[in-house]
């Protein structure tokens, strides 16, 4: 039996770096392409001779949305892996694009030849958004690999959440402080709550080594809490970068069970993520079931 052999890290390279140019190319040609069309002096020349302020304002839109445009992509390549951050710089290079089409279809509808120019634009469009998305998708990681960076990323954000907290904190009680010193008063400092993520589990539930009937779980990731479902609990906590000790809860139950369970804390749900902040009534919940649970096991 013959072996395919495999391309080289150096093949790999020089193909990406290839496509990369390519589309490049076919974006910046589609840019030349649209900005071409629509300085179609048919146009812009009795705007000019009449009022010269709206042509000059309309240009320096397009002149704007092209540079929005291939920021977008710019940022799109480089931010590639943070999905969450793709995503927003993909719908900002979209906008410019988009509004850089509308000009060059608007001025090339004013032209005799404006079937010829719009199967131009037409297949100069396909052509930016076919090599671009082909040279994005050659990009891609397996889901779980992406999920580990997801779970970095996401671990980021917390972090970066908790210390504008923190910081938000600190500028109201500075600000408070000063209110009250001017009333001639002195506020006294509370004394320190352990934090609650300094808080040892109640329960230190036991991690199930391979696949299993469905649980609901709850791990924490300190001040925030994510509720799901999973039939591979041991690899979920991985992909989060997290360790079984997060785990503060297990019931058996499936995704009924998780969606009544966000229901439930819908007040603290962070976005449309399975993430919750760590409150009172999340508190008072997993205390409750874990003293259900110990219970049970002193039966």
């Amino acid at each position: 039996m013959t072996t395919v052999p495999r391309p080289s890290a150096r093949t790999i390279g020089i193909i990406d770096r290839s496509l990369g140019a390519l589309a490049w190319a076919c974006q910046v040609g589609a840019a030349v392409l649209y900005l071409a069309i629509t300085a179609q002096t048919a146009v812009w020349r009795p705007m000019l001779a009449n009022d010269p302020v709206p042509a000059v304002c309309a240009w320096g839109f397009v002149i704007g949305m092209t540079m929005v445009w291939m920021a977008g992509l710019r940022q799109e390549q480089t931010h590639f892996y943070n999905r969450r951050e793709r995503r927003a710089q993909r719908k900002t290079w979209a906008v410019g694009h988009v509004s850089v089409l509308f000009f060059a279809a608007l001025s090339a509808s004013a032209h005799d030849e404006r079937i010829g120019l719009w199967a131009t634009l037409a297949m100069g469009t396909l052509a930016s958004l076919l090599t671009w998305g082909a040279w994005m998708r050659t990009k891609e990681l397996p889901d779980e690999d992406q999920a580990v960076i997801d779970a970095i990323h996401n671990r980021e954000a917390q972090q970066a959440a908790a210390a504008f907290d923190a910081s938000e904190k600190e500028r109201r009680r500075e600000r408070l402080t000063a209110i009250v010193t001017s009333l001639g008063y002195q506020l006294t400092e509370a004394p320190a709550q352990p934090a609650p993520q300094d808080e040892p589990p109640a329960v230190r539930w036991q991690i199930p080594a391979h696949k299993h009937t469905p649980l609901v779980y709850f791990i924490r990731n300190g001040n925030r809490l994510k509720i799901g479902t999973t039939t591979e609990l041991k690899r979920r906590i991985r992909t989060l970068a997290l360790r079984a000790e997060n785990v503060v809860l297990l019931l058996d139950g499936s995704k009924p069970l998780e969606k009544k369970l966000h229901q439930q804390f819908a007040d603290l749900r962070i976005g449309n993520t399975e993430w919750f902040a760590y409150d009172e009534a999340l508190i008072a919940f997993i205390t409750e079931q874990n003293r259900l649970a110990r219970k049970e096991q002193t039966k």
